[in-house]
């Protein structure tokens, strides 16, 4: 079996962690054609609040939160696929990351997925102790419905992304 390829740009993979490390969307290429998300949410403080957020987002529980179904595939354990409503989108998982003071899942886009695009998922437990949830994201509509209704997309994208920070602090 071939392994699905992104839905995206491939020059584009990972650019969600530089964009999340402060290079800007220009220099990565990304005009205003693309929705670039960026929200952060304190979700407690010390090495607990860090591990319990750490799993959450791991084990997909921020993801559950949020409405977001997630089932591996069988095939290709780094695919994913979201289900959100009557909606069904790959996604493959790029990036997984976890350090002392850093936890990072990034996935991209499959053909398939409502969006085309890439999201990073980062959870830090900062020097003063404090445990900082944030979602780095950067999209355009693919499907004919997300490209309808763009700002219905984007409605809908910005109250998932807030319940996925919200997951990341149960």
């Amino acid at each position: 079996m071939t392994a699905m390829t992104g839905s995206y740009p491939a020059e584009l993979r990972l650019a969600s962690l530089a964009l999340a490390a402060g290079t800007s969307p220009s220099e990565l290429g990304l005009d205003s054609a693309w929705r670039i998300v960026d929200e952060a949410r304190v979700l407690g403080t010390g090495e607990e609040c860090f591990q319990r957020a750490s799993a959450a987002l791991l084990e997909f529980r921020a993801h559950r939160h949020a409405g977001v179904r997630v089932r591996r595939d069988e095939a290709e354990p780094d695919v994913v696929w979201l289900r959100v409503g009557p909606t069904l989108s790959p996604c493959r998982i790029l990036h997984v990351e976890r350090t002392p003071q850093r936890t990072a899942l990034v996935y991209g886009t499959l053909p398939g997925h409502v969006e085309r695009g890439e999201e990073a998922f980062l959870i830090e437990l900062q020097d003063d102790g404090t445990v900082v949830g944030r979602c780095v994201a950067f999209s355009q509509p693919d499907r004919w419905f997300a490209r309808l209704a763009p700002r219905l997309a984007e409605a809908a994208q910005s109250l998932i992304t807030r319940r996925y920070l919200a997951g990341m602090g149960l």
